[in-house]
């Protein structure tokens, strides 16, 4: 094998040492999640310019090396689409790594697939074919083959080489500024923690709630998450979606009127079904301006439907001519919330600001003009 297999505090004491004065650390991980609330962090592997390796977590204690390569600033830690990685580090380790740089949102901006998965890029970038013989291997499980351990390490060989491309090609073509705010945002510990008050909006069939129901069906999403955190088991074990939705609906007042829920066996009303009266109780006795509320959107009229459609037929010539594909940027709800008003809008933040938000805005504004020549848009001040 041509990496470290790590499973001693000593040996990853060692490895850190040697690859403590790298400039680029790709890093990815392998976890379990079905049956946990918290993923199960199963492997880190890592590659530098001189080193590979591939620790084992479940057999090391002491971490505070790999910290210290977090901590490093002046070593890129290189990963693709990392949300989950940086979400397994913050809560094993209270820390997270930076800088970061996202090879999935550096080749967003380059105009490439919107979300190009890691081996498409693989593809695209270093013509290498990966395998996916691996894909359903139970990564808790030891000993892991040498074949698993060497899939799971292509998931770092070839960052390097896409960071130095990706790179290379954002600096031509003038676009590393698009993504510097999304990258420092991905350290931001704040990310990575539960908003409690915004669970209820992934709710499935919440559109169909309003006033007292919605907020039963919040206070009930805070429930159902404090007990699967405490008790750390997924969330659809403590209580799926659908009964959150029929209890806010019925609002039952007692063990016999939850009782008609027909979902909920009598095994879980006998273990739950208290707890959940108690959270009902409390919710039904909350003042109404308490009461969440879904985001209000006026549904555009004519007029304001021509604007949008002026916007998006800029959109897509910006786009066009920035060779990048517009699923990456914007979506019609994007541009109708721009002509309705609403700021609280990507294209307002960060790159797509840059390229885009910017002149939407203008045109809004009166101070951009759009004509057509030779059956081509112009956009003129």
């Amino acid at each position: 094998m041509n990496f470290h297999y790590i499973e001693s505090n000593l040996a990853l004491a060692e490895f850190c040492a040697s690859i403590a004065d790298c400039q680029l650390c790709a890093i990815d991980t392998e976890f379990v999640r079905e049956k946990t609330y918290y993923p199960l962090l199963a492997l880190i592997q890592i590659a530098t310019e001189t080193e590979q390796a591939c620790i084992d977590p479940l057999e090391i204690d002491d971490f505070s090396p790999l910290l210290q390569i977090f901590r490093n600033r002046d070593m890129v830690k290189i990963l693709h689409s990392p949300s989950q990685d940086l979400e397994l580090f913050y809560h094993n380790f209270a820390e997270l790594p930076e800088p970061v740089f996202d090879t999935q949102l550096a080749a967003a901006v380059l105009g490439y697939a919107n979300q190009i998965g890691y081996a498409d890029l693989v593809n695209r970038i270093c013509k290498v074919q990966l395998e996916k013989k691996y894909t359903r291997t139970d990564w808790s499980r030891r000993p892991l083959s040498e074949g698993e351990l060497d899939y799971a390490m292509d998931d770092v060989r070839y960052l390097l080489k896409m960071y130095q491309e990706l790179t290379a090609q954002l600096q031509r073509r003038g676009r590393e500024a698009w993504i510097e705010s999304d990258l420092r945002n991905m350290s931001d510990p704040q990310n990575y923690q539960v908003d409690f008050a915004n669970l209820w909006k992934k709710l499935r069939g919440v559109m169909k709630l309003k006033g007292s129901a919605l907020n039963v069906a919040d206070q009930l999403c805070r429930w159902r998450e404090q007990v699967a955190i405490d008790k750390n088991r997924p969330r659809r074990w403590i209580m799926k979606d659908e009964d959150i939705i029929d209890i806010a609906r019925f609002k039952p007042g007692s063990l016999k009127d939850l009782r008609q829920i027909g979902a909920l066996s009598a095994d879980y009303i006998k273990k739950n079904g208290e707890s959940i009266l108690q959270v009902l109780e409390q919710a039904l006795a909350m003042d109404s301006s308490q009461y969440p509320k879904h985001d209000e959107f006026t549904r555009l009229d004519n007029r304001q439907q021509a604007v949008a459609d002026c916007l998006m037929a800029i959109a897509k010539d910006i786009a066009e001519r920035n060779q990048i594909a517009l699923s990456s940027v914007l979506s019609k709800k994007d541009i109708d919330k721009l002509v309705a008003g609403n700021q609280n809008n990507k294209l307002m933040q960060g790159w797509r600001y840059e390229m885009l938000g910017q002149q939407l805005s203008r045109f809004i504004d009166g101070e951009l003009a759009v004509s057509c020549t030779n059956g081509k848009l112009e956009l003129k001040d």
